[in-house]
């Protein structure tokens, strides 16, 4: 059987059309064509359900909450699935002071424990109100008026002033626990009390509070002066009796519709065979290309020497500017420049130097400090009195000689210059 969140009591005991009115004025519904005279009243925004024998009205609206109203006694149940937009209704009631108050008024606010009211709280903790109590420790860990706003309707939000009136509860209420910090009290005398978990912002903590209320709102039932359980039953035997003829309506078509279907199949199978045919020809296509690449992959213009590289693709690096040199100086017979050309064409460098480079220069401006250098591989060697002798992991190929270490950015600029040209 289906729970219901709420049951609320009007001030004014409103008749169906009535409800139905203010209800779909809300939302912003159009209401002066509804026919009451019709049990059952459909239309894309809604559905309506009436009970005569009761005086009883169910509305579904079309962002998921349901409303019983019952125009003998003035009660109104609300079910709410989640969608906050809901909660429009509960605040028009509010708003205007349609809803008729019982130990504790129905308000969009959070009610703070004070010296002042302290006892008459310890009362309502005791029971015999309408709605849950969610109960916030001096700390407040989580914020009262945002949750107040969301459970409006659904559950009282209490908080205590400060640390001193929560020493006086905790020392006279016995449902006060002293190592909670938020606690939820149910109208069957159970309760349930929160802290924050590990690495768990107020935001998350706040959401968990509100899962839970959503949880125990979709178990909790209310009696009251009419039966919701022969309500439910009329319901259920009404989407029975739609859902049989719906079928003898829709089985014709849904035929006619298989026949379509398999008519469409043939079709696609046929193409879907062609498309085959196709397939098995580009993929006999495919492998003599695969095949004529591997075997050009299997030539390389030239072998790396024994000489270790210093950074990534520096030997093809070192070739291709000398390639690149010659032809600019036309150094190469008539006859052999157009295939360097090709050559330099089909050989773009990939070596890292320009990024190895920059590192290095980013290192010399940033600290003037060479023995930062030994991790690019520059070792300095020598004193103050004498010149510097710089060397590119230790090889004798790679060396150059310095006046002084730098000591400003033109210097840098210098030394790096000095590097760019004797290493790279």
């Amino acid at each position: 059987m289906k729970s219901f969140s709420t049951y609320l009591e009007l001030k004014e005991k409103w008749t169906i059309s009535q409800f139905i009115e203010s209800l779909f004025q809300v939302y912003g519904i159009e209401y002066q064509d509804i026919d009451y005279n019709q049990k059952r009243i459909e239309n894309h925004c809604y559905d309506i359900y009436q009970y005569p024998h009761d005086g009883s009205v169910v509305v579904h609206l079309y962002h998921r909450m349901e409303y019983i109203y019952n125009e003998k006694e003035g009660g109104l149940c609300i079910h709410n699935d989640g969608y906050q937009k809901g909660y429009r209704y509960i605040d028009e009631l509010l708003s205007k002071h349609l809803i008729k108050d019982k130990k504790i008024s129905l308000s969009n606010q959070p009610i703070k424990i004070c010296h002042e009211n302290k006892q008459q709280v310890i009362q309502w903790l005791d029971g015999g109100i309408q709605l849950p109590i969610l109960y916030i420790r001096y700390e407040k860990i989580v914020d009262p008026f945002y949750l107040a706003q969301q459970l409006r309707g659904i559950a009282y939000v209490f908080y205590e002033d400060n640390q001193e009136v929560g020493h006086w509860m905790a020392k006279h209420c016995q449902k006060i626990l002293t190592n909670s910090r938020v606690i939820i009290y149910y109208l069957n005398g159970d309760y349930k009390t929160y802290r924050f978990a590990k690495k768990e912002s107020q935001d998350q903590l706040q959401q968990r509070i509100l899962h839970q209320l959503t949880l125990y709102l979709k178990q909790r039932q209310y009696g009251n002066a009419y039966s919701f359980r022969y309500l439910e039953k009329n319901y259920l035997d009404n989407l029975r009796q739609f859902a049989q003829d719906y079928e003898k309506q829709t089985i014709d078509q849904l035929g006619e519709e298989i026949d379509k279907l398999e008519e469409e199949k043939e079709k696609y199978c046929a193409l879907i065979s062609g498309l085959e045919s196709e397939l098995n020809v580009l993929q006999m296509q495919n492998e003599i290309l695969e095949e004529e690449l591997s075997f050009q992959d299997n030539y390389t213009l030239l072998d790396k020497g024994d000489i270790p590289e210093y950074y990534q693709a520096e030997q093809k690096d070192i070739l291709l500017d000398m390639l690149e040199d010659d032809v600019k100086k036309n150094h190469v017979e008539k006859e052999d420049l157009c295939l360097l050309k090709d050559i330099l064409n089909q050989n773009p460098k990939d070596g890292t130097r320009d990024m190895y480079l920059e590192k290095i220069l980013r290192t010399l401006i940033s600290s003037y400090d060479f023995n930062k250098l030994k991790k690019y591989g520059i070792f300095m060697k020598g004193d103050k009195s004498k010149h510097y002798l710089v060397m590119f992991f230790d090889n004798s190929r790679y060396q150059s000689t310095l006046a002084s270490t730098p000591s400003d950015q033109n210097a840098c600029r210098q030394v790096y210059r000095q590097f760019r040209k004797y290493f790279f």
